[in-house]
């Protein structure tokens, strides 16, 4: 199939009849330079109007994820030093219930006597988690029971006695931080 077109002079060389029908049909129609399709598009004013509103919307949408996201770690942090001060609160309380004594109360250890054994809540360090040992004689380091993220700002004890009963106040103050 073969078609040549010169705009001076037309001659077709075509070898279908059908194929020659229907340029000459295109050609009364005027489809090759059709003016109505020359200025049907957007002109690039509109474009760069379009553009700039979706750029804003993005970084509307964009702004309000990482607020979510923030807040939602915030919020997850929290959650994490309410429970971590919950769990370290009631393993104290119920030691201090099975204990007979309390040995020694000062800014960061609580050692008390259960029979023979002895079982202590200490801080390494101000920013540290609070660890329990327990043992006979001198006691060992079972563990931290606060998450290992979440530090000890700070930690007393102090005896409140009473005429009938011993009693221990224990002032906690737990911090974490919060990445992103």
């Amino acid at each position: 199939l073969a078609i040549k077109i010169y705009y001076n002079k037309i001659s077709l060389n075509l070898y279908n009849k059908n194929i020659l029908n229907m340029f000459l049909k295109f050609k009364k129609q005027k489809i090759f330079l059709n003016k109505n399709l020359i200025g049907s598009g957007f002109t690039l004013v509109e474009m760069m109007i379009y553009i700039s509103l979706m750029t804003i919307i993005t970084l509307i949408l964009v702004q309000s994820l990482v607020a979510v996201l923030k807040s939602n770690r915030t919020s997850f942090a929290e959650i994490n030093i309410r429970n971590s001060g919950y769990s370290a609160m009631e393993s104290m309380i119920r030691e201090i219930y099975a204990s007979d004594s309390i040995a020694t109360t000062s800014a960061g250890v609580l050692q008390m006597n259960q029979g023979t054994n002895i079982v202590k809540f200490a801080t390494t360090s101000t920013s540290s988690p609070l660890y329990f040992y327990e043992g006979v004689g001198a006691p060992v380091m079972i563990g931290p029971i606060t998450s290992k993220n979440i530090i000890i700002k700070s930690l007393s004890f102090s005896k409140i006695g009473t005429g009938n009963s011993l009693a221990v106040r224990i002032q906690m103050q737990l911090s974490t931080t919060v990445t992103g």
